[in-house]
């Protein structure tokens, strides 16, 4: 089965068949963001003449180390600045399929959408569906907002971009542009429901699926970012009241801005942002309570439907202490960062009209120190168990449990995308009179109600 051309807004694209899926590489959703692009918003992708080839392995965002390869493994790939790209996986160019946009998670300083962990043909071909990976500016390039500079959040630009050419273009992969589902986990799931938020992102989206937000981070005021950003300056040997200060910036390179980067975590603001110095700047969406206010206003401004769900050990991927008094701690951060929040806003979008279902994933390897940890879920939604196979968070587990828990993931997973609900007796949706939880523990995968006490 040979992979036809497709033609899109601004030109052919010429991608490549495998196992029955039909995949495009690196194509293009803006123009790169390069040279006196930098640290300004993206500009739409300008046409092509003949046709682009889209089989090749194409670059991530630049990026440092993950905080997470302990439960994860590595990422090794290479990276460019020239990254705004979509990975795109379709059963069928010549039907009207649901629509899976995934955006990743990272803290939003790692990770990529045209990784192998995150490789949609699986998804694609047991749901017969399109799924689409994108690489949006993450770290400083993505996120450094200062009025000397830029004020403008340029990695959820890049993501709301993405969606737009989906709505423009997603009809000639074979999908439908009215029945899109977004799915993100942790930094990819903050940054849904910062869209949910936005007005700009109205009618880009029809359905969500959020992962383990940390909703309870909130987002940054502008005093925040300037605190992270003269850092950044600071570390570059740059200063903000320098009138020349975008020239130079502009001039380091790529890896001079992530070494700065990782000195100012290290050195001046990572303890002060538990661990996440980037963060979209909105001083009126600060707080949680704030954050979940816009997002729930408009989810029912966009008749969203929406699961969002968390795992039992969350923070278990960030510290391997186990004292009692440092899982006290554990457990209080996981209260305030994921569950407490994630069953606010589910409560709220319910309140507010929104058909809206939560779950809570409880299985764990049998011989992994992480437990039922932050990204467990993710090998089994994307059914790329082998590209995990490193993964110290699935140690002990064997193949026959884990491809069961596959199926359950995806079998739900898909439902959504195509139908945006779930059959009562299956998954009751969720409401604060009654907090029904699907409980993923690859047994019985039943239902519970389950509460959890704002500390």
């Amino acid at each position: 089965m040979s992979c036809p051309e497709v033609m899109t807004q601004t030109g052919l694209v010429r991608g490549f068949e495998c196992n029955g899926v039909f995949k495009f590489r690196g194509v293009p959703y803006c123009k790169p963001t390069t040279g006196e692009g930098r640290f300004k918003p993206a500009q739409a992708a300008e046409a092509w003449d003949g046709v682009l080839d889209c089989t090749k392995e194409t670059p991530i965002a630049p990026q440092g180390p993950s905080d997470l390869e302990g439960p994860m493994g590595p990422l090794n790939r290479r990276y460019d600045e020239d990254c705004l790209t979509l990975e795109i996986s379709t059963p069928n160019v010549n039907e009207k399929l649901p629509v899976a946009v995934w955006f990743h998670g990272g803290a939003n300083v790692s990770g990529a959408g045209n990784i192998d962990w995150y490789d949609g043909s699986e998804l694609a071909r047991q749901g017969h569906m399109v799924v689409v990976g994108v690489n949006f500016r993450i770290g400083a390039l993505g996120f450094l907002v200062h009025p000397a500079l830029n004020t403008d959040n340029l990695s959820i630009m890049d993501q709301i971009e993405a969606l737009r050419w989906v709505q423009k273009n997603i009809h000639a992969f074979g999908g439908d542009p009215d029945n899109v589902t977004v799915f993100g986990q942790s930094a990819g799931g903050n940054a849904i429901v910062h869209m949910m938020g936005l007005e700009e992102a109205d009618g880009l989206f029809q359905k969500a699926i959020l992962e383990s937000p940390s909703i309870g981070r909130g987002n940054h005021t502008m005093q925040d970012a300037i605190t992270v950003s003269e850092s950044i300056f600071k570390h570059l040997g740059l200063s903000a009241t320098d009138p020349q200060l975008g020239e130079k910036i502009r001039s380091k390179s790529v890896d001079e801005i992530l070494a700065a980067t990782d000195a100012c975590f290290k050195q001046d603001c990572g303890a002060k942002y538990a661990g996440m110095i980037f963060r979209p700047v909105k001083d009126e969406w600060h707080t949680t309570q704030a954050t979940i206010d816009a997002a729930v206003k408009g989810a029912a401004r966009k008749k969203l439907k929406i699961v969002i769900g968390t795992t039992a050990d969350e923070v278990h991927a960030f510290t391997l202490a186990r004292d009692p008094e440092s899982e006290k701690k554990s457990a209080a951060m996981q209260l305030a960062r994921y569950d407490w929040p994630a069953q606010e806003f589910a409560a709220r979008t319910q309140e507010a009209g929104c058909p809206t279902w939560k779950y809570r994933f409880m299985w764990k390897a049998p011989d992994s120190v992480y437990d039922s940890c932050h990204t467990i879920e993710l090998p089994f939604v994307f059914g790329t168990l082998k590209a995990w196979e490193k993964a110290a968070m699935l140690s002990g587990a064997t193949q026959e449990e884990m491809l069961r828990l596959q199926k359950t993931m995806q079998t739900l997973w898909i439902k959504f995308f195509k139908d945006g609900e779930f059959d009562e007796q299956c998954w009751p949706q969720f409401s604060r009179k009654h907090p029904v939880h699907k409980i993923i523990d690859n047994e019985e995968n039943g239902v519970s109600e389950v509460v959890f006490e704002q500390a």
